[in-house]
């Protein structure tokens, strides 16, 4: 079910960036067209806010100082729009997407974190309610110190260092607002 709905999410949020935001290139905005069509490529993308080794597509809005667009697989990293559009269109592994906005985007920020969340749940727990505007990130912070609290008490490493990673996540969006 979280499958699902976070692919929903990831749409809505594609939509929302494109518009909001105008992009340095066209390839841009086929290339997120492409990625928000089908759960097929929903399925297999997330939005990161750093490099990674893995497969990453990095997107720039027009204002913003990186480049257009790039593209790195392997260790291989390409510039041309077109090319880009075609390996994504026919390569069907996990894609990270970094994008590079003219601001601090809370509705990136929120997505961000329903990733972190649907990632540590996966199916187990319904996160929907989680997801609405009513909820704060103070709101969302006692939910996560809660976790912590719950792991301290039977002793749960695992879960300490993972929900602890979280809620330092929404400790840096709180300081930013």
């Amino acid at each position: 079910m979280n499958h699902t709905w976070l692919n929903y999410e990831k749409q809505r949020f594609i939509e929302y960036i494109l518009y909001k935001y105008d992009f340095k290139i066209a390839e841009s905005v086929w290339i997120l067209n492409l990625l928000k069509s089908s759960p097929k490529y929903l399925s297999n993308i997330s939005f990161v806010r750093e490099t990674t080794h893995d497969r990453i597509l990095s997107i720039s809005t027009d204002r913003s100082k990186q480049l257009p667009l790039l593209y790195c697989k392997e260790q291989f990293c390409i510039e041309n729009g077109r090319q880009i559009f075609h390996d994504i269109r026919l390569d069907e592994t996990h894609l990270n997407v970094l994008l590079y906005l003219n601001n601090n985007d809370d509705r990136l920020n929120r997505l961000l974190l329903l990733q972190m969340l649907v990632a540590y749940y996966g199916e187990e727990k319904d996160l929907r309610p989680l997801n609405n505007n009513h909820n704060s990130l103070h709101h969302w912070g006692q939910l996560i110190r809660n976790e912590i609290d719950k792991s301290l008490d039977h002793n749960d490493q695992d879960t300490f260092l993972e929900m602890s990673k979280i809620l330092q996540f929404i400790n840096e969006l709180e300081e930013r607002q």
